[in-house]
């Protein structure tokens, strides 16, 4: 239906604006990225583009808000987030799938702060997932993942995930 929030069209113009973003945001920061400059890679008008967001910077901001949740809902399967190697494998393939968009993300705050907001913002049970040792971990594992991603992902996610449970993980 026509004008439907969730209709096919939507979603695909949506969609449209997001690739467009992505592909301008790998040679242009944030700041100098333009409404007129999505729209003219993205061929659609303006009016487009702010029924949908107000600006770059909120279109920036929805993209990294439907990353975070997609990693958290991979870390929460199996209701022990990120504590067993397989949620880790989980999280490896969504940033394999989406690494222009990790990148990126790292790129515009200087480091992972989303990533480590992620793992550290879950509700943790266990004492010992509130200790030194447990930011030790993530920050390590943060460091891994951008190793790896810097080296152009050649290992697999399971490889990835069994290096970084190697370096502690196992231990609680």
């Amino acid at each position: 239906m026509v004008g439907t929030k969730n209709n096919r069209r939507t979603k695909y113009t949506i969609n449209l604006i997001k690739e467009s973003f992505l592909v301008l945001l790998e040679t242009k920061k944030l700041p100098q990225i333009t409404v007129t400059e999505i729209c003219n890679y993205a061929d659609i008008n303006r009016g487009t583009f702010y029924l949908h967001y107000k600006d770059p910077f909120e279109l920036f901001e929805v993209m990294q808000n439907e990353f975070n949740k997609e990693l958290v809902e991979a870390l929460q399967e199996g209701g022990s987030p990120c504590t067993s190697e397989e949620s880790m494998v989980k999280l490896l393939n969504i940033i394999q799938d989406k690494k222009t968009m990790y990148q990126l993300l790292i790129s515009e705050s200087g480091k992972s702060e989303f990533l480590t907001r992620v793992l550290l913002e879950q509700n943790w049970n266990e004492p010992f997932l509130r200790d030194y040792s447990f930011t030790y971990k993530v920050y390590g594992s943060i460091g891994v993942i951008n190793q790896w991603l810097e080296s152009n992902g050649g290992e697999s996610p399971q490889t990835i995930a069994n290096i970084i449970y190697s370096l502690g993980h196992q231990n609680k």
